[in-house]
């Protein structure tokens, strides 16, 4: 339902025009906004929901004061009758405020987690997808208690139960900053009515078959009741937990970096470690290499495959993980979907003009093939069980001459090799030249994104 829009609201041209009641507030938001550099883009998540509106008001009172570059972003995730409305509301608001305004609608895509969190995930989707390097989203104090009292009830460990911090990395470029979480739900209330400003309110926040607005209407009204300073509780306990968070994410900071100082993650090192510490170095090299489909069951999997083998593979959708000398190798599908040979295909024509347009680039070497032999045509491909290469003094199965130059194992049945028209094997990419092509001062073919996939 789309709350009466009033044209007479208060226009935010500067923080002097604000009424009394309102100035503590904005000196609060004025004080965290401090930290963000002159001229920073700051989108504001605009629902046109109380909370998010109050937030753009505050902050465009500030922008000229501050040098911010304030804009808003709607989400149309078109699960209400109501949607387009609410659209056509913050587009109208941020004309009249003078807002840069964009939308984006998303399709909600239930995953079995629940309608609420795919709404979520769509929605941190667009937010990681806008180039402001700030996005401002409007979460309160009731909403951090909330999402406390929800990870209590889940189970989520300390990560849930700290909540929301006022600043997160949202992706290489983006941040989140919720610099309303101090506030309670009535001051921004009490602000907005002093303030004359408009919204619309989600008819979903007052159903309770949601457990979110269960908590909120019929749960922690009894909590607030029966126990004194309930709210001021549960924000103490919350700050500690950050802080416990942040020292831990030291702890396994450090741990990680240990594991993986040569490069990559090595198993022996990381063996050395207790347990606990074990685990937490294991869920950093899951968030850090984006394997989403982790569990605490496969976490306990993978650990204990990890203190008993020495060679092991895991497929994590389409993220394989290969053990292989002590180290782990990462091979994810998408990063060669355009290469052809690693489909099965051949690659065909004038050898240097099909690996400059593969990926492929040519290095000095002093065996190498020759330029003559690069005129040619010739064909890139992987290798077969077939494939002869001479190395000297005798042929050699090219995977065997994998084998022994200890190419992951995972990554073998895609290695790819340069191959006359005949089909003799020339050259294995990023290893050596058949004795039969060398040529003095000639070049090796190499394929960088494999460079990775050779132990040494």
């Amino acid at each position: 339902m789309l709350t009466q829009y009033r044209l007479r609201h208060m226009n935010p041209t500067s923080s002097e025009n604000l009424p009394p009641q309102c100035r503590s507030l904005l000196e609060t938001l004025r004080l965290s906004a401090r930290s963000l550099p002159d001229g920073c883009m700051v989108t504001v998540g605009l629902s046109g929901g109380l909370d998010s509106v109050v937030l753009l008001h505050m902050l465009v009172c500030l922008r000229e004061e501050l040098g911010l570059d304030v804009h808003a972003l709607h989400v149309h995730h078109g699960l209400s009758r109501n949607a387009d409305e609410w659209l056509s509301f913050c587009t109208r608001l941020c004309q009249e405020w003078n807002v840069p305004f964009r939308s984006v609608k998303v399709e909600v895509k239930k995953d079995g987690s629940g309608i609420e969190a795919a709404a979520r995930k769509a929605r941190y989707q667009a937010f990681s997808d806008d180039p402001s390097s700030v996005i401002a989203l409007a979460h309160h104090q009731d909403d951090q208690i909330e999402t406390f009292m929800l990870a209590a009830v889940r189970g989520g460990g300390i990560k849930a139960l700290a909540a929301m911090p006022q600043w997160r990395k949202l992706n290489e470029e983006t941040q989140i900053w919720r610099p309303l979480l101090t506030f309670s739900r009535k001051e921004l209330e009490n602000y907005a009515a002093a303030c004359n400003l408009p919204n619309i309110e989600d008819e979903s926040n007052a159903d309770t078959a949601f457990l979110r607005n269960w908590m909120r209407y019929e749960a922690l009204p009894v909590w607030r009741e029966r126990i004194p300073n309930f709210d001021r509780h549960v924000c103490a306990n919350i700050r500690s937990l950050q802080t416990d968070l942040a020292i831990l994410d030291e702890v396994v900071d450090a741990d990680y970096q240990t594991v993986c100082e040569s490069g990559r993650f090595q198993v022996s090192r990381w063996q050395t470690f207790s347990e606990a510490r074990r685990s937490r170095i294991l869920w950093r090299f899951f968030k850090e290499n984006g394997i989403v489909e982790s569990s605490p069951r496969k976490l306990a999997d993978f650990a204990r495959i990890l203190l008993e083998a020495e060679t092991a593979q895991w497929q994590f959708g389409e993220t394989s993980v290969c053990l292989y000398r002590d180290f782990l190798f990462i091979l994810k599908q998408s990063q060669f979907a355009d290469a052809d040979w690693i489909k099965g295909k051949e690659v065909r024509g004038r050898l240097k003009d099909i690996l400059q347009e593969n990926g492929f680039f040519l290095v000095p070497h002093r065996n190498g093939l020759p330029e003559s032999v690069l005129e040619e045509e010739g064909i890139i491909r992987t290798a077969g069980s077939d494939d002869m290469m001479n190395v000297g003094f005798s042929f050699k199965n090219v995977k065997k001459v994998l084998q022994e130059n200890h190419i992951v194992p995972f990554v073998r049945k895609c290695w790819p090799i340069i191959t006359n028209t005949d089909g003799n094997c020339i050259a294995i990419v990023n290893l050596t030249v058949s004795h039969d092509f060398q040529g003095f001062d000639g070049f090796l073919p190499v394929y960088g994104k494999f460079l990775r996939y050779k132990w040494n």
